[in-house]
């Protein structure tokens, strides 16, 4: 476990899923959370569990597709906090669909918080960083999808396929002042955002997902927090610039799962996507507010 005791790290989507994860396992190595969300409800929650540690938690509402947005929240991390000294982006969406038929605003969307939120992010933070003068750790959050795709979901794997690009080459400049920069690819992780991936527990779609990881099992946020920790402290000091899996080994698997509308995955499946739209409709306003 990582010794953060008196660092500050700001998290971006940090209302659920890998953010919410990491949130929590950082206070619990002892940093003090900024909580940059476009979704308040979660970051209340969340706030809630930072502070179950004794840590400080500050709420920023940001979208990360907003220069404007990013740059208050990195100022009230500072101001409210005292520091920036781990940044986390985190921030993402996918936009499933065919190329004949994929709307330009699905597109545009994805590009804005996936990548250009990214690059905002990291912006942000490393300028406050270089002005500190005492270095600092970023953790872009990838996928495995950066590394394959489907007809369906090129669009999400372009997206992450670029925030691992765009590591390698900042981690080159910024490596003089300090900070050391790396992405994640998590795999199939059971969060809001890919629950309809995952499945419930012990229902058909994770049961098969997981008789094809060769670890028998389908990621936790948790597990995707706890490489963060290990990034942001000091034994990964000499590290930067790398893109590092973690999908339990699924991206070898040979099973597939049967997807046939009337077969219990199918079924599943269909009931998943439903519950993502409904979310999608509900945080769609949210992310439109630049």
């Amino acid at each position: 476990m990582a010794d953060l005791s008196g660092k500050v790290a700001l998290i971006t989507g940090s209302g659920s899923g890998i953010g919410q994860g990491t949130a929590v396992r950082l206070a619990r190595d002892g940093a003090d959370i900024c909580i940059a969300e476009i979704d308040l409800d979660g970051a209340e929650e969340t706030a809630s569990m930072v502070r179950e540690f004794g840590r400080s938690a500050h709420i920023v509402r940001c979208n990360v597709a907003s220069l404007e947005q990013v740059q208050s929240a990195a100022d009230a991390c500072v101001a409210e906090l005292g520091s920036l000294d781990i940044a986390v982006a985190n921030a993402g969406i996918g936009r499933g669909g065919s190329v004949l038929d994929m709307t330009l605003k699905d597109w545009q969307d994805q590009i804005d918080i996936n990548l250009t939120g990214v690059f905002l992010t990291v912006q942000a933070a490393a300028q406050r960083m270089v002005a500190q003068g005492n270095g600092g750790r970023i953790v872009c959050i990838s996928s495995l999808a950066a590394l394959n795709t489907s007809q369906l979901m090129w669009s999400y794997s372009a997206t992450k396929a670029g925030v691992a690009m765009m590591v390698r080459g900042w981690a080159s400049e910024l490596g003089p002042h300090g900070i050391n920069i790396n992405a994640i690819g998590p795999g199939v992780i059971d969060t809001p955002l890919a629950h309809a991936l995952a499945g419930d527990e012990g229902g058909p779609i994770r049961t098969q997902l997981e008789a094809s990881t060769p670890l028998g099992r389908s990621g936790r946020p948790s597990d995707i927090a706890g490489l963060i920790s290990f990034l942001v402290g000091p034994d990964a000091d000499f590290m930067t610039g790398s893109y590092l899996l973690m999908d339990g080994g699924i991206r070898d698997a040979r099973g597939q799962l049967v997807e046939e509308p009337d077969s219990p995955i199918g079924q599943e499946r269909a009931l998943h996507m439903q519950a993502s739209q409904a979310r999608n409709a509900r945080l769609q306003p949210l992310i439109d507010q630049r």
